[in-house]
């Protein structure tokens, strides 16, 4: 269309565009390994998991890239690597918090970073979203509402979306013209004034899937600066290796970080 042609016109873009991009989310966002640092930064990862397991291919194979491409899950080989990943996180033993963000583990020559509010997404996501599939959504019904002041834009946004927002669990109704009752909220939910947030300040409730929804539900869990006690992490580090995808939150931020020994040796110059 530009005369430079710096632009073209695809015909039928939305349709495109609506197969491409849960495609495209479910691979960046719902796949993923523990990143590791190395000396040469802080925030580029490799791509081994942990430093007693032999590296595979199977996850950056042509043969499962494709297979996840047409069928939305990763190979039989890329599984069992997921798995193989699993047991050193399920070993680690408490170290640690900074921060109330930062919990540590420690496990053979390695310390494993986790972010408790990435953690906690991931967990809460997938039990949401098997809850859902389910038909069996588990509710906490409040004695006292929780009383949300709401913009004129968020009160049309739940008035469009209320019935989509039953269905998760969510039981709200209007307090005042300008405030919002939540009766009743998923259990897994800990913090449900942050998830409605979420829910009316993004894209319409009502074009979402389901899988879409407890994405963004599961932004009200544990919060980073929220304290939790040893046992506490414990119970989160264990939940954690039990989740499908347990190295990414849905939104794609990596739940866990390894430290190598071999790495904190050279920048105090042991070696």
């Amino acid at each position: 269309m530009h005369p430079t042609k710096r632009e073209v016109k695809i015909k039928n873009e939305g349709i495109i565009t609506s197969v491409l991009r849960p495609l495209c989310e479910n691979i960046l966002m719902t796949k993923g390994t523990p990143k590791k640092l190395t000396q040469a930064s802080f925030i580029v990862p490799e791509k081994d998991a942990f430093a007693n397991l032999e590296p595979t291919a199977s996850s950056r194979s042509p043969e499962n890239i494709q297979h996840m491409l047409f069928t939305g899950v990763p190979s039989p080989g890329y599984a069992k690597e997921q798995t193989a990943m699993q047991l050193p996180l399920l070993a680690a033993a408490y170290a640690g918090a900074f921060m109330n963000k930062y919990l540590f583990f420690e496990v053979e020559n390695s310390l494993l970073v986790m972010d408790q509010h990435a953690a906690q997404e991931r967990i809460v996501y997938e039990k949401l979203k098997q809850q859902i599939e389910s038909g069996k959504i588990e509710t906490q019904s409040l004695i006292t509402p929780i009383i949300l002041n709401m913009s004129k834009q968020e009160t049309l946004a739940w008035e469009q979306s209320k019935e989509k927002l039953a269905q998760l669990g969510f039981e709200t109704t209007l307090w005042d013209k300008e405030s919002l009752a939540i009766h009743a909220h998923p259990v897994l939910i800990t913090k449900p004034e942050i998830a409605l947030r979420e829910f009316l300040s993004g894209e319409s409730v009502e074009r979402c899937d389901m899988d879409n929804l407890a994405r963004r539900a599961c932004r009200g869990s544990i919060m980073a600066g929220d304290k939790i006690s040893k046992s506490e992490a414990e119970h989160l580090k264990n939940e954690l290796a039990q989740c499908a995808d347990p190295f990414t939150c849905p939104h794609g931020r990596p739940t866990v970080i390894e430290l190598r020994e071999s790495f904190l040796n050279k920048q105090f110059l042991r070696v």
